[in-house]
């Protein structure tokens, strides 16, 4: 029994030895970021994780969340007013005023006739005056 056991012994330390020399190889530093030289399709990856990680919040950034459905409405609302006071100034004729009054806003829209027009903006709560003046249109630039 004594031959059989050496001999087995010896060729399980033989393939061990060999097995070892067949998954030895040379080491190669490859970097993944881009910034040390790595591929560069892989920067929105690393991007993305590291913006998924992120649980700092800007300090000035707005809160879009605080919206209620009605805000929205009424901001919709404001929108289709001004655009309609816009239009009528376009198509209409020279010196016709539209008014647009809300809470923080007084929007004033006087056609000058051909296209053109001009809007006074009013902010009531800091009262600062905006006027947008887009005269007649030439037709040149």
């Amino acid at each position: 029994m004594k031959p059989k056991l050496i001999v087995s012994a010896a060729l399980v330390a033989g393939v061990a030895f060999t097995a070892s020399l067949t998954y030895a190889g040379e080491m190669i530093y490859r970097p993944i970021n881009p910034s040390f030289g790595g591929d560069p399709l892989v920067g929105n990856y690393l991007l993305g994780k590291a913006q998924a990680q992120d649980d700092n919040t800007d300090p000035n950034a707005p809160d879009f969340g605080g919206f209620s459905e009605t805000d929205l409405f009424l901001q919709n609302l404001e929108a289709n007013l001004v655009e309609r006071a816009i239009n009528d100034a376009v198509n209409g004729e020279p010196g016709r005023t539209s008014e647009i009054e809300s809470s923080n806003l007084r929007i004033r829209v006087r056609s000058l006739g051909g296209g053109g027009f001009v809007m006074n903006i009013l902010d009531r709560t800091t009262g600062e005056q905006t006027t947008v003046n887009l005269g007649q249109p030439t037709g040149q630039f």
